[in-house]
């Protein structure tokens, strides 16, 4: 695979502010957005609500478009989504974005845990009674398409949780068990080139945006 352009990726735990970060970005550098193209937030729980998550075709053709826009640039930023996205219907990504030896650059985001339960549970809460059973109804979905049982256990445990309306300790649970195994393998894979610690938003951009300047400004 010839590369055309350099790939900045970022990288981080879920609920660490990559998708903020990469939306104030957008505003003066070249991005390729997946979560975008695939109309869904990324995660399992990603097209919850008012997203509807587009098929394989029109991601890739979504897709396809961002990455010609930045090869005229020379450069994209990207944040990291692995070799599919999506809840149970997965959509596959391509190698491009899937192979980690493809970045450039990679950027690692951190963040304090608060923060990142206080993500979890803004991106998930149920704004009424609807929207409650459709947040349900997507974990006994994911229930169905899973096997090990200590995973199992835990959506019934989460089921549970926001059927008492106990949300914050339903984030906990899904990051504990849903999503923290997840990222961490990706996180233990890679070798950052800058590591950022996001506890002001404005701050992190500041320090992604010098980074990246700088970087350019070196080739």
């Amino acid at each position: 695979m010839v590369i055309l352009m350099i790939i900045f990726g970022l990288f981080g735990k879920t609920g660490c502010g990559k998708t903020e970060i990469l939306k104030e970005l957008k505003k003066h550098h070249p991005v390729v957005d997946i979560e975008e193209c695939a109309n869904t937030r990324g995660s399992v729980l990603g097209d919850l609500y008012h997203l509807r998550q587009r098929n394989q075709e029109e991601f890739e053709k979504e897709l396809d478009k961002q990455i010609k826009k930045a090869e005229k640039e020379g450069y994209c930023i990207v944040e990291y989504e692995g070799r599919k996205i999506g809840g149970v219907e997965k959509l596959k990504i391509s190698g491009l974005f899937a192979n980690l030896n493809n970045y450039t650059y990679k950027i690692l985001i951190d963040c304090p845990y608060e923060c990142q339960i206080n993500r979890l549970l803004n991106q998930y809460l149920p704004k009424n009674e609807y929207e409650k059973r459709i947040l349900i109804s997507k974990f006994e979905l994911l229930r169905n398409s899973l096997k090990r049982e200590e995973i199992l256990k835990a959506i019934d445990e989460i089921i549970k949780l926001i059927e008492k309306d106990e949300y914050y300790n339903a984030a906990i649970l899904i990051e504990e068990k849903l999503y923290r195994e997840h990222y961490m393998r990706t996180i233990r894979k890679i070798q950052a080139d800058l590591i950022v610690y996001n506890d002001d938003l404005n701050k992190s951009i500041k320090i992604i945006d010098e980074f990246i300047k700088s970087k350019l400004a070196d080739r």
